[in-house]
């Protein structure tokens, strides 16, 4: 008896060692997209990892001349770009795989491919790089959250956020205009934005960043182009006589993104326009603008009222934008 134990367990102990040592047996690929200067494939495989049998997977892989030098790993092939996974379970065939993700990756043009996962992904050179807009940062006042693990920040250091954005919460990217290289917008729709019907989104500097209105909040409406307009000069002496979009652009760190009200809110005894900001170190402010609108909701006066700066969980005032300025471009 005890023989036939340690043979039971010698051969369970094999076949654990051989499906380590091959946890991804690639099955088959196929090409759904084959343009002039890139193109894209599904590559599946059957994953067999011990305890945990997940069995068909699939990747999106793109290749170019900007993706030569791309190395190979696990499920990336050498010259080739990994782009995001395909729920392949059961599949039959590559094709069928791919048939899956076809809505997920549009191409606009010889060089430009959108990816939209729950994360919004743009190439303007044929998958040599990607830039993103990610909901995982928007401002908390904005989510719906959903039920996490209680291993999830703030209770344990876990990152949770993208289960705001799974399953039916995952974001729809509509919308979508190219005007140039490195110009984009679109509209963003989830069950997890809170407070608004949607956002309209977009970025003219290849993601440096992103600016985002909220459109159908409750409140008296404000137009976030014409905040945006707001020339500096208006708002602060001394200042330049650029744009208020203009002076966060040239201020902020790369990979920031700028939430714009449409509806004002009280800050002392005035009306304010609320312009929430953050990078992706996690450091984040707010200004609020004091506004006089006439009877149609246009701005007709505008000066900086006040704000606040929180730099990781430092919080410090916002005395002046000059002074916001010269702190921004120094942590650069």
């Amino acid at each position: 008896m005890k023989e036939i134990a340690h043979l039971v367990y010698i051969l369970t102990l094999c076949a654990l060692l051989a499906a380590c040592g091959n946890p991804n047996r690639r099955l088959d690929e196929y090409v759904f997209y084959d343009g002039p200067k890139f193109k894209l494939k599904v590559v599946r495989y059957y994953r067999n990892i011990p305890f945990k049998q997940l069995g068909e997977h699939a990747v999106v892989m793109c290749q170019s001349e900007n993706t030569t030098n791309a190395p190979p790993h696990e499920q990336q092939d050498a010259g080739w770009r990994m782009l995001g996974t395909v729920d392949a379970l059961d599949s039959k065939r590559a094709k069928d795989a791919a048939l899956r993700v076809k809505d997920a990756y549009k191409v606009f043009d010889d060089h430009t491919l959108i990816a939209k996962t729950n994360i919004f992904n743009i190439s303007f050179d044929a998958c040599g790089h990607f830039i993103n807009w990610d909901p995982g940062r928007l401002p908390q006042d904005l989510i719906n959250p959903a039920e996490k693990p209680d291993a999830c920040a703030p209770n344990d250091p876990a990152d949770c956020r993208y289960y705001d954005f799974e399953g039916d919460r995952a974001p729809r990217y509509e919308q979508i205009h190219v005007t140039g290289k490195g110009q984009v917008s679109f509209t963003a729709n989830s069950p997890t934005f809170k407070g608004v019907e949607s956002l309209r989104v977009q970025t003219s500097n290849n993601g440096a960043v992103w600016h985002v209105d909220t459109v159908g909040s409750d409140g008296q409406r404000l137009d976030p182009d014409t905040i945006r307009s707001l020339p500096m000069s208006l708002l602060e002496k001394g200042m330049d006589a650029i744009s208020l979009e203009d002076w966060l652009e040239s201020v902020l760190p790369p990979r920031s993104m700028v939430i714009w009200p449409d509806a004002p809110v009280a800050c002392g005894n005035r009306r304010c326009a609320e312009i929430r900001f953050n990078d992706s170190e996690g450091n984040s402010g707010t200004l609020y603008i004091a506004i006089n609108t006439d009877s149609e909701n246009r701005p007709v006066g505008a000066s900086f009222h006040s704000g606040i700066y929180n730099l990781g969980e430092i919080s410090r005032p916002v005395e002046s934008l000059i002074g916001l300025g010269k702190h921004l471009t120094s942590s650069d």
